[in-house]
């Protein structure tokens, strides 16, 4: 496991010094970017199981997960490089952070912390889209703790399923089926749009795609819900607004489509 700590932080090193090395005042490079997101994909597919399976219960990797999340979006917008060095020094210290607690002694075991409908989703979701295990992992966490706010755990649940959607079912492969339209006033294909595509990719009947089409539409409308109350309320209205049987209504209809699009059996 030190080895792994030790490549983390000399490809952390590596990226400090590229973005030191850009006079510019945002990283426009191609080859900038592609060294960044090879670096967070890497972290994902290879690193992040080994401290995962190393640490156990010992340390939490929800900090360094979410730090290299904000590295990669950085990537898919034009952003200052004071942000690429502030989310790279918050990496960096996540890390340090993580390999203090590794030295801990290996923690008892405890039971599974979640149910294991959705302990599989999380398992196929950490293989195909990393930051969608993150979204939906946050939100299963937040659901047993004393929160004064629920609208970001159900926000995290429709994030899983969106970026789910976004792996699956790419734009330009939903946009290029014949007779496709898009929604009025949406700039690319809906979640509702994707689900159907892989779904009848799968030469399902309608019948059978109707019920998580509806579940989408249930989850839009609840989010749009919380998002519009922003602009019309104060902050602690907000935040009553939102209740935990609202988030966990959204989980139930995340996890069902999920569930269906993962192909998860009993």
């Amino acid at each position: 496991m030190k080895e792994t700590f030790h490549a983390i932080g000399t490809e952390l090193t590596s990226l400090e010094r590229t973005i030191q090395g850009i006079k510019a005042k945002h990283l426009n490079t191609k080859k900038a970017k592609e060294e960044v997101r090879s670096f967070v994909y890497r972290y994902f597919s290879e690193w992040r199981v080994v401290l995962a399976a190393k640490l156990g219960q010992n340390g939490s990797l929800a900090s360094l997960d979410s730090d290299l999340q904000d590295l990669l979006r950085c990537t898919q917008h034009r952003t200052l490089l004071t942000d690429y060095r502030k989310t790279l020094k918050a990496a960096r210290a996540s890390l340090s952070s993580l390999e203090l607690q590794a030295v801990l002694p290996p923690a008892a075991p405890t039971l599974q912390p979640f149910e294991k409908q959705h302990q599989k989703i999380l398992e196929i979701l950490r293989q195909i889209c990393p930051t969608a295990a993150i979204s939906f992992e946050q939100g299963l966490s937040d659901l047993p703790n004393d929160r004064k706010s629920w609208r970001g755990t159900a926000v995290e649940f429709r994030e899983a399923l969106r970026e789910s959607l976004d792996t699956l079912a790419p734009d330009d492969q939903v946009t290029q089926q014949p007779g496709f339209k898009l929604e009025p006033d949406a700039k690319g294909p809906t979640m509702k749009q994707k689900a159907l595509f892989i779904l009848r990719s799968r030469k399902l009947k309608d019948s059978q795609t109707k019920p998580l089409a509806d579940a989408i539409n249930i989850i839009e409308e609840a989010i749009g819900k919380f998002v519009r109350s922003v602009y019309s309320h104060s902050s602690a209205a907000v935040h009553s607004q939102v209740s935990r049987e609202e988030a966990i209504r959204v989980r139930d209809y995340a996890a069902l489509v999920l569930v269906e699009l993962l192909e998860i059996k009993d």
